[in-house]
């Protein structure tokens, strides 16, 4: 539902909910607009982490047990696209199964732009092959659900990573408070924009969890400080060389100088505003930017001030962590891999709570913020986050 029209639209909300029990299911909802015009019609979902955040109630399961106290266990790492930023995550993964001496390979779903529905091909070839345990970072939330269940009632753990699946029955959520996250980089829109201001959003998919939860972060923190949305994000649907770039240019076209801030949800979406801006002699001095990950090229435009903030997850945490916590699941079960995981993720800063693992974030600004973080990236042997 979009952010404009949401209250006036609790009446009909109302009405639709006492349908839907009343004919036990409803039509799933529509396709988000792939331009951002229209509004997003998709059901609420909880944040992971957020205001609102809530999991299934515990019960008992067969996960509760170790469920391959020896022998081999074979890992499997689904993302969900081949953006560069999964570089870092694959490093984080062979390094991860080096400490505990597993198998683990990943793969990203076919095609240049994937659906939920390529995910899924990706996921049945993948349990295909027997795995001890998956990771996945869906494209889409809601309708992941059932496929991860699925798994689970095989006996076979999931968990999801970057972005979540809450209402699933995943054994865990490893990775980027999104909501939280997107209140960091609504934070630094205040500092940049303190007497208030116009923006636009882009981003690949609105129905992942992930997008979802750091837009309503951002709007949440800067909706009393007069930053307000031209629109509804700009969707490209993961196509990273062509729509993110032509959704800028379409931005600029309609809105021209309304435009204050340009914010860019996922990691590809940075470079597209970058090169973009800079293409409009003097479109720079009148546009901040605030932009998700470090893409290398999102690295560089910190470097030299074109970047005036970038919100940094942790993706080689990603890979290594969710390597381990799969392989301690099988030893352990959840709640001994949990126990056994808290002393390491404290110690390194991270929160755990019940079964969502926060590793957190950094704001990176131009200047001796860059310099550093560039320092301790290279320092790990990576180039991108």
């Amino acid at each position: 539902m979009s952010i404009f029209d949401r209250k006036s639209r609790v009446g009909v909300g109302l009405l639709a909910v006492t349908a839907c029990f009343a004919l036990v299911s409803c039509k799933p909802a529509a396709e988000p607009s792939a331009n951002g015009d229209k509004a997003i019609s998709e059901s609420p979902t909880k944040v992971a982490g957020g205001p609102d955040s809530a999991t299934k109630p515990a019960g008992p399961s067969p996960f509760d047990k170790a469920r391959k106290a020896t022998g081999n266990v074979s890992i499997q790492i689904i993302t969900n696209n081949g953006s560069n930023f999964w570089t870092a995550m694959e490093k984080g993964m062979n390094d991860g199964k080096k400490e505990v001496g597993v198998e683990a390979k990943w793969q990203a779903p076919p095609g240049a732009q994937p659906t939920n529905n390529d995910q899924r091909t990706t996921f049945d070839t993948v349990m295909a092959a027997n795995p001890d345990g998956i990771a996945i970072s869906p494209i889409e939330a809601d309708a992941f659900g059932s496929v991860i269940d699925g798994a689970i009632d095989k006996g076979v753990p999931v968990i999801t990573f970057d972005s979540d699946a809450p209402k699933s029955k995943r054994l865990a959520y490893l990775g980027t408070n999104n909501y939280e996250a997107g209140k960091k980089a609504g934070e630094q829109a205040v500092k940049l924009l303190p007497n208030g201001g116009n923006f636009v959003a882009f981003v690949g998919n609105m129905s992942a969890q992930n997008a979802r939860d750091r837009y309503q972060g951002f709007v949440d923190a800067t909706k009393d400080h007069k930053i307000v949305p031209l629109q509804e994000p700009f969707q490209d649907k993961a196509d990273k060389t062509g729509a993110a770039y032509r959704n800028v240019q379409d931005a600029i076209t309609k809105y021209g100088d309304k435009i204050n801030l340009m914010l860019g949800i996922w990691s590809y979406n940075g470079p597209a505003i970058v090169e973009q801006v800079k293409r409009e002699p003097g479109r720079r001095q009148k546009v901040k930017i605030v932009v998700f990950d470090g893409d290398p090229k999102t690295l560089t435009a910190l470097g030299s001030g074109d970047v005036d903030s970038a919100v940094i997850q942790k993706p080689y945490e990603f890979g290594r962590l969710s390597t381990k916590l799969l392989f301690l699941i099988n030893r352990k079960g959840l709640k001994g891999a949990l126990e056994e995981l808290k002393p390491e993720l404290e110690k390194a800063g991270m929160s755990v709570k019940d079964n969502i693992i926060d590793t957190g974030v950094e704001v990176v600004t131009p200047g001796p913020s860059a310099t550093d973080f560039l320092k301790r990236l290279k320092e790990k042997g990576l180039e991108t986050t």
